[in-house]
């Protein structure tokens, strides 16, 4: 399956909200400046065209009065133009014969304006130059006075312009241009090209003497708001190019972590199918030899024989037991499963499980138990054999002693119990290599001679691993010439004493307890059981029914035998079709079966057993029968177990005394 597609558009949505968010807030900013500019420009139009009208209302006036009298006099032009024209931001007067002065609006002036002169244009029409002002020549009716001048002050006009600091206005006038002081600023490229706005406005003043006027303004925004926006953009980018690239990068890591644990389940379930497929033969051969054993038709030297072939196959299951753990571990698949657990009946099967290795070898195990402890916990005791015969194996194989001892007590850590275990060998020590071993996977570092090191050698980090993924722990002690001292700490769980409080504990625990019965050692030793026990135990389940189902031939009559053995009435059947055949005609107490098998599985067959159970008249025997699975795998990696809460669940191979110790509890 790939995935790089989804990355990569969770990259481009990323950069294009980015991009639009950046042209938003652009485009915002550009529009408020727009705005203010526009503004600003039409209040500076406003003000000119009121300018204007006031100047036309003055000359409409100032031709008016002339109009109305047929002789003006001096006095009365002034006096009347004084009031009109007090604002001083314009002087009127008129023009005598040879272009003398005649009337003056405001004598104060008067050696002012004759410092003008008079021209003609190109036009042929006489013109008044002064300067500082704009002047305007407009005809008049009176007796030897033909014009009639009209100045405006540049300084008047200016000190209304500046009036405005935040944008340029420039008045076009007579060919002059007056501009406030904002239009003097020096411009930037990035102000000039970015953030420049101009209007332009004309005025066709017919009043005065057919000029026009022009009205310019322009506007830019200030480099410090500027800088301000080019950094507000520059940071939602780098956060939004950011975070699209770490959007990329987490889809892209997601993407990585479900590929590898794809590949980890993979691992593990090609890794469960192996070790399915190991302990098929395995329960086989243990069963064979252990139907050998019990045969008594074989001399001393042959039944040492079936003790080392017990012994290999107990070491064989043993690796595969401890590739699959380690690759649960690696895989964050590994957890507890509490169980109640008789620890004298365990201690007990780990010395059973080394009596053969000492029959054959000359080395023991010698256990000791510090104080005396209580007769039922809940431990995950599968892991913890494991883990404890794994160790005692690599004790044996490695050290040079002759003893190996093993110290069992019950201790509190932090308000939670554990089980400590503490292996000692007095072999040569384990070398630095060897130590380095607990944090580096296969790290080794024996010589070829034999047991020339102590030590547990490659199983150490898997050992490691195992008891830290449940939360216990595991320390080593060696000293060279004094051998290696293991110590580990198991958690575990107090329940009480009484099998009723047991069963109810187990039940209330949840998911962390297992319906399977208490399991210490899956092998069976070849130690004869006390008689008594046997004889009591063969009354109770004498010709008892019993199905068994399994495709595997060699699994079947070995499973038969042992439960034979027992007293059990057996009937086996080796597929789905001919199981289903044999609960129509008659109902078994017991279903015990394999979880593998041909065309389906052990839960799927239980299905279809219950709903052929349930057909009203057979549905008081389906209470009475009680189902067992048989697999290689725990319960936690057998899908959909959660929802068999009736069906008990057990590992291969076969163990009679546990199978017996869960009937014991049914039955009673």
């Amino acid at each position: 399956m790939k995935f790089k597609p989804y990355s990569i558009c969770y990259l481009i949505v990323g950069l294009m909200v980015t991009f639009c968010i950046d042209w938003l807030f652009w485009s915002h900013s550009q529009r408020e400046f727009a705005e203010f500019h526009d503004k600003k420009s039409a209040a500076s139009a406003m003000s000119a065209h009121d300018m204007l009208m006031q100047h036309r209302i003055i000359t409409r006036s100032i031709h008016s009065f002339f109009s109305a009298s047929l002789l003006v006099t001096k006095k009365e032009f002034t006096e009347f133009t004084h009031e009109l024209l007090k604002i001083k931001s314009a002087i009127a007067f008129t023009i005598g014969e040879d272009n003398k002065l005649a009337f003056i609006s405001n004598p104060e002036f008067e050696d002012e304006i004759k410092q003008g002169r008079f021209t003609v244009n190109g036009q042929d029409k006489l013109t008044f130059e002064l300067a500082g002002y704009s002047s305007f020549l407009m005809p008049i009716d009176q007796a030897k006075q033909s014009y009639m001048v009209y100045i405006i002050s540049h300084r008047q006009v200016l000190e209304r312009l500046n009036s405005e600091e935040d944008i340029c206005i420039a008045f076009m006038v007579t060919g002059k241009q007056l501009s406030n002081n904002y239009c003097q600023m020096q411009l930037s490229n990035i102000q000039r090209t970015l953030f420049y706005y101009q209007s332009e406005e004309q005025y066709h003043g017919s009043e005065f003497g057919g000029q026009d006027f022009t009205l310019t303004t322009w506007y830019s925004a200030p480099i410090d708001e500027i800088n301000e926006i080019l950094l507000i953009i520059f940071l939602f980018s780098v956060t939004g190019v950011g975070f699209s690239i770490l959007l990329y990068l987490k889809v892209e890591q997601r993407n990585m972590l479900y590929k590898m644990r794809i590949e980890t389940d993979s691992k593990v379930a090609v890794l469960s199918a192996i070790n399915h497929e190991i302990r098929t033969p395995i329960n086989a051969v243990l069963g064979y030899s252990q139907m050998l054993k019990n045969a008594d038709c074989c001399d001393p030297q042959a039944d040492m024989t079936i003790n080392k072939i017990i012994w290999s196959a107990n070491l064989l299951h043993s690796v595969a037991e401890n590739t699959l753990n380690f690759s649960k571990a690696s895989a964050d698949t590994l957890f507890l499963e509490y169980q109640a657990t008789d620890l004298a009946q365990f201690i007990n099967n780990i010395k059973e499980y080394y009596i053969a290795f000492s029959e054959t070898g000359d080395k023991k195990l010698n256990i000791f138990i510090d104080k005396p402890l209580p007769p039922s916990i809940a431990i995950d005791s599968t892991k913890l054999y494991q883990l404890i015969t794994n160790i005692i194996n690599n004790a044996f194989k490695y050290s040079t002693g002759k003893q190996v001892n093993c110290h069992i007590t019950l201790k509190t850590y932090r308000n939670s119990p554990f089980l400590r275990v503490a292996i000692k060998d007095f072999g040569k020590g384990m070398s630095k290599a060897s130590m380095e071993a607990i944090s580096q996977p296969f790290t080794a570092d024996f010589p070829n001679s034999e047991a020339q090191q102590s030590g547990i050698g490659i199983g150490l980090y898997t050992c490691k691993q195992v008891i830290e993924k449940v939360g216990g722990k595991i320390a080593i002690r060696s000293r060279k010439g004094q051998g290696t001292l293991v110590i580990i700490r198991f958690p575990f769980e107090y329940i009480n004493a009484s099998p009723k409080e047991q069963m109810l504990a187990s039940e209330t625990k949840g998911e962390g307890f297992n319906h399977k019965p208490i399991l210490a050692n899956p092998y069976s030793s070849g130690i004869k059981k006390k008689k008594g026990l046997t004889e009591d135990r063969c009354a109770l389940y004498l010709l008892k029914p019993i199905l068994l189902v399994d495709d595997n031939l060699f699994n079947l009559e070995v499973c038969k035998s042992m439960l034979e053995k027992q007293g059990f009435s057996v009937t086996t059947r080796r597929d789905a079709a001919s199981t289903i055949e044999h609960i129509k005609n008659t109902t078994p107490e017991i279903v015990l079966m394999d979880y593998r098998l041909k065309e389906t599985n052990g839960l799927a067959l239980i299905d279809e057993l219950m709903e052929l159970q349930t057909d009203g008249v057979t549905q008081e025997r389906m209470k009475t029968t009680h189902y067992f699975i048989l697999s290689a795998n725990d319960k936690a990696e057998i899908p959909f177990s959660e929802e068999y809460p009736d069906v008990f669940f057990m590992q291969k191979p076969l163990n009679i005394d546990v199978f017996i110790q869960q009937l014991d509890k049914i039955y009673a």
